[in-house]
């Protein structure tokens, strides 16, 4: 069993330099979980503004999850001289590891409501999760720092802590949680990296150019030739090498991420259904929704519909899915 942290430290002692970190944010907090005992995880709600101008994240020995729970961002940070930018939408998932700086800066469309959890695993967690799973070497190693990571299990898990800090749930509860998220970080991710992306000639950077561009024009036609073009790769070695290294062909990964970012907005938002084909690049309802319906088994109506219904008839869920 994992040791838990000594009762008779309070989170203010546990978090200090988490606490002091949202200084540096560009927000306004409107929940904090440091009055609700909980000992491993740190959960504070923010009401974002439209646009932030460059600044620099406080330095914290936590480790720091940031889900995206309303609104939609266009979001860069920089790594030495060059920006790297991202589209965030509700369910986005941005990881900072313990001890890093981010420079960030971002913009949204007016009339957006834009909120974010900001969630802290405690230093003391990570030390006994690693314990625990027998991890040699130094550890922050292990743990992802990428601005935007795309994870189901994270973004489940975040969702459940959110509700957690909404409806002021027990340490027990919040506490269980936070050791998924440690162990999954430290372990769990390593798994499916490895079991996702297999050696390619591609190299990590050639897939991250090509993984985020697709990220960034989801809403419009993204060709083979348009990836080899930003990669300055040949097509033909683009697809084998890609395929080989997820899978998937980039057409259909391209597709998955259309339909990860549909299904997100048809739970999370009120869009119309027009709407959100056009944000996910379909020209036509009607391919939207066979699409939609060959990923799920549903129409985007009746997805929204029964994530509704499952909503009203259990007002305060508790789970992790």
């Amino acid at each position: 069993m994992t040791r838990q942290p000594s009762p008779m430290r309070r989170p203010a002692e546990i978090f200090a330099r988490s606490l002091l970190a949202e200084r540096a944010l560009p927000a306004c907090r409107e929940l904090c979980s440091g009055k609700l005992g909980w000992q491993t995880i740190l959960a504070r709600i923010y009401r974002d503004p439209i646009e932030a101008a460059q600044f620099a994240t406080a330095q914290s020995p936590d480790l720091l999850l940031v889900l995206v729970t309303s609104g939609a961002y266009t979001i860069e940070s920089r790594k030495g001289r060059f920006w790297q930018k991202a589209n965030y939408h509700p369910g986005s998932i941005g990881v900072t590891a313990p001890g890093n700086i981010s420079m960030l800066r971002w913009r949204a469309d007016p009339g957006q409501r834009l909120e974010s959890l900001h969630i802290h695993l405690s230093a003391d967690l990570i030390d006994e999760s690693c314990e625990a799973l027998g991890v040699k070497g130094p550890w922050s190693r292990r743990l992802p720092d990428a601005l935007l990571l795309e994870d189901p299990l994270l973004t489940a898990a975040g969702r459940a802590v959110c509700r957690a800090l909404r409806l002021g749930a027990p340490p027990l509860y919040a506490d269980s949680i936070a050791q998924l998220l440690a162990t999954h970080l430290l372990y769990g991710s390593e798994v499916s990296r490895r079991r996702d992306v297999h050696p390619s000639a591609l190299g990590d950077t050639a897939m991250r150019l090509i993984t985020d561009y697709m990220h960034e024009h989801l809403h419009e036609e993204v060709s083979l030739d348009d990836l080899a073009a930003h990669t300055n790769i040949s097509k033909y070695h683009l697809l084998r090498s890609f395929a080989k290294a997820t899978g998937f062909t980039p057409y259909r990964y391209l597709v998955r991420l259309r339909m990860r970012r549909a299904a997100d907005l048809l739970r999370d938002t009120g869009q119309p259904v027009l709407q959100i084909s056009t944000a996910c690049g379909y020209r036509s309802p009607g391919q939207f929704t066979a699409a939609f319906r060959r990923r799920f088994g549903a129409s985007p109506t009746e997805f929204r519909r029964q994530f509704q219904g499952d909503r009203a008839a259990d007002p305060e869920p508790l789970s992790f899915l």
